[in-house]
């Protein structure tokens, strides 16, 4: 009861630090802030963590951790190298959206690169792997890992700025794939085009 009862502490100021983290960033984070989001008292928080660093830290590992997650899913897909990395991209767009660990890991890293685990190293090194890899031949890998990278960090950049200022029917998400189609156009698309979930993407071979 106790240690179940520890965990759900721990896991509560983690949730609560991840989202003042997402909305002010580092500086603009205290540990009273943080407090006071979870409903747990100050004392109670620094048996937990002791510093706003270490915390800082623990989101930036589940940040990561949930990044990685997403990336080995679709790598099981044994989808051809380019269209992969489409799918992981979309894939990660998700992931920001949908959970604030994530978006705060990015802020993080933006703000204090190398402080702990840079969230773009849960995924930028595998779409240069796909792309460099067996099967992407006839493809500029350097420069469609860069344009990946970029849209990546791009949209997470987009949300943040319509969380600021909403606009409504506004989606990160399909303006990421639309993107996508723009980019690529002129070749088949996958199984959900049209709905925001899958964009065209030229053949290439597996990369697993």
């Amino acid at each position: 009861m106790k240690q179940a009862r520890s965990a759900r502490t721990r896991q509560a100021l983690i949730e609560a630090a991840a989202g003042e983290f997402d909305r002010h960033g580092y500086a603009g984070s205290s540990l009273a802030q943080i407090s006071k989001a979870a409903g747990i008292s100050m004392g109670a928080l620094t048996f937990h963590f002791s510093s706003k660093e270490e915390l800082a830290a623990t989101v930036r590992s589940r940040g990561h951790y949930a990044t990685t997650a997403v990336v080995h899913e679709v790598s099981a897909t044994e989808a051809a190298p380019a269209q992969a990395v489409v799918q992981l991209t979309l894939a990660l767009a998700r992931l920001l959206q949908d959970e604030a660990v994530v978006r705060a890991a990015a802020r993080l890293t933006q703000e204090r690169p190398g402080a702990a685990a840079d969230w773009d190293s849960a995924w930028a090194p595998t779409i240069s792997d796909w792309l460099h890899g067996p099967g992407a031949e006839g493809s500029d890998p350097a420069a469609f890992s860069a344009l990946a990278t970029l849209l990546v960090l791009g949209t997470e950049a987009d949300m943040r700025r319509h969380a600021a200022a909403p606009e409504a029917g506004h989606s990160p998400v399909r303006q990421l794939s639309r993107v996508w189609e723009l980019s690529l156009s002129g070749a088949a698309a996958p199984d959900g085009a049209g709905t925001g979930d899958g964009v065209p993407c030229r053949s290439a071979g597996g990369h697993g």
